[in-house]
């Protein structure tokens, strides 16, 4: 397992989107516990950098989430994420 590590404008954003989405908190930790086990779950979109989505659900004022990470053997991290209604099923 991985240690995951945020970056400043990820922790801004989450912050944020808080009072929008009350279980964005609970959605974020998922999303960095998969990232810890599974980086290599996302797509890789250039030599370096990961894309991965989480979907959501709407219903529950749960968002979908995207971030842009990077990854080695001890580290993930994440460098950008977006925020994201969730379409209707």
């Amino acid at each position: 397992m991985r240690t995951v590590i945020e970056a400043q404008i990820v922790s801004d954003i989450i912050d944020s989107e808080q009072t929008n989405y009350p279980r964005l908190g609970d959605a974020f930790e998922a999303l960095k516990w998969w990232l810890a086990h599974v980086p290599e779950s996302g797509e890789i979109i250039d030599d370096f950098h990961w894309l991965y989505k989480q979907k959501g659900d709407q219903r529950k004022n749960v968002p979908a989430l995207v971030v842009i990470y990077t990854f080695d053997d001890d580290n993930v991290e994440i460098e950008f994420i977006l925020v994201r209604v969730p379409p209707v099923p």
